[in-house]
């Protein structure tokens, strides 16, 4: 059986930059194509006065040095997205990439969820994207529904739904109340032992004759 392939309806930005190109009519004359970096590094062979300006460095959990970026922002948001990511970051960096690259950028948010070998499975980063594309490329997130089902689960779509109607931030609050409810619950069974061996106590205590308690004393 062949495997499957997944197509996605890439944004349209990709589609009006093709529009805005125009087409030369071919010339008769043999031209010789060159390339950006081969010309750059032609040009600059023989160059030592060249002081490239280092990208900015940074410190890890562990205090070691790193770099902050690695100058691609599709690199950074694949890098730097991970479990547990705050929201904010997550959209401040799918903010760059989208602007970088869109088609790279969607790609890279499916694999955010994919759970079948195809991604990180990081579905509360991926929720976190998916809202903000519902909030600014709607149309394109509406045409990739389908695809984005298959990277991860069919019930992501009513969970979608359930936090664009609820709010982003409605899980957290409801994990939330429910700790605030289970602490309470604790604390009323912790009440009610202790009320429980008190009233065991005092009931010991009218058990044994008034003449032996004094005696005790």
């Amino acid at each position: 059986m062949a495997p499957t392939t997944t197509t996605l309806v890439g944004p349209p930005e990709i589609y009006r930059s093709h529009q805005n190109t125009t087409v030369s009519p071919p010339s008769s004359t043999t031209t010789i194509t060159s390339h950006p970096f081969i010309d750059a590094m032609i040009s600059h062979f023989n160059s030592t006065t060249l002081s490239p300006t280092d990208p900015p460095m940074g410190y890890t959990e562990n205090n070691s040095a790193t770099y902050l970026s690695t100058g691609n922002p599709c690199l950074d948001f694949f890098f730097h997205i991970v479990p547990d990511t705050p929201p904010q970051i997550v959209t401040q960096r799918l903010l760059q990439s989208w602007q970088h690259d869109p088609l790279k950028t969607l790609k890279l948010v499916c694999n955010l969820r994919g759970v079948r070998g195809t991604g990180k499975s990081d579905k509360e980063g991926y929720y976190t994207s998916v809202l903000w594309l519902h909030e600014n490329h709607p149309k394109t997130l509406v045409c990739n529904l389908a695809c984005m089902a298959d990277f991860g689960y069919f019930k992501d779509l009513p969970e979608i739904l359930y936090r664009l109607l609820e709010g982003a931030d409605v899980r957290k609050k409801a994990k939330e109340e429910h700790l605030k409810r289970s602490r309470h619950y604790r604390r009323y069974n912790e009440s009610k032992r202790v009320g429980r061996s008190r009233r065991r106590s005092r009931k010991e205590k009218k058990s044994v004759p008034r003449e032996q308690r004094f005696c005790w004393r």
